[in-house]
């Protein structure tokens, strides 16, 4: 299977995400996406087979001056690009600001959305989380990641793959949601606010201490592997028919 990483027009963590899916090991190919040679013609669309996924990355799509992903998303709903990836049943995940893309896109259904955080803004830290696989440090670094539903309640074939399960922090995302996922036949739907793609290695984490640099530890800790490719390998593998 193979993997595209959309690039382009305020994307900004397309680098680290497909360095991140290239150690998963689990792609017989990665390669980027270019959205203004995308959004330029249907035949920019690459031969997507079945079981590839689509990954949009985090950053500030069109600087994010409609709103957090709402240009983007409707530029990609005319030229019916989720509706071509359902038809070839492309997995898509999406992370941040592409989590932001696809719920402005409708991909979870209708009356989901996100939000500004509450009570604080702009957040930049790293938070613990409960996944449907066990539990992860991820960090975060958004603004507009607070999970609404309408009537309070997830759409048909959606649900809930993340969650934050940590005490110092909270965005008031509707019962603590950092990521969903829906079912397309045999393909799927996932986004996430935390940012999986820069938990590379355990020493990546803030917590570790400063003898964990020394020469002695340095090379067998970067060789430990962090949360975000665990969490990554997880996802793309489907363990366990989790998804």
């Amino acid at each position: 299977m193979k993997a595209f990483v959309l690039k382009g027009l305020g994307i900004e963590c397309e680098l680290e995400m497909m360095r991140a899916l290239k150690l998963t090991e689990l792609f017989s190919e990665v390669s980027y996406l270019n959205i203004p040679k995308l959004l330029a013609g249907a035949e920019n669309m690459p031969a997507f087979e079945k079981g590839d996924s689509v990954v949009i990355p985090g950053g500030f799509s069109y600087s994010d001056h409609f709103g957090a992903g709402k240009l983007l998303a409707s530029k990609l709903k005319e030229i019916k690009f989720f509706e071509t990836l359902d038809s070839k049943e492309v997995n898509v995940f999406g992370v941040c600001n592409g989590f932001q893309i696809m719920c402005e896109a409708d991909c979870f259904g209708e009356g989901v959305s996100l939000k500004s955080n509450l009570p604080y803004g702009f957040q930049n830290r790293w938070v613990k989380l409960k996944s449907t696989w066990g539990e992860a440090a991820l960090p975060v670094r958004h603004g507009e990641g607070r999970l609404v539903l309408k009537a309070n309640k997830l759409p048909e074939n959606t649900k809930v793959c993340l969650s934050y399960d940590d005490e110092s922090f909270d965005n008031g995302s509707f019962e603590k949601i950092a990521g969903l996922v829906s079912r397309k036949g045999s393909s799927w739907r996932m986004g996430m606010m935390p940012h999986p793609e820069i938990a590379v290695s355990k020493m990546d984490h803030p917590d570790k201490f400063g003898t964990d640099f020394l020469q002695e530890n340095r090379d067998r800790r970067y060789a430990e592997e962090g949360d975000g490719i665990t969490l990554l390998k997880q996802i793309f593998s489907n363990k366990d028919g989790a998804i």
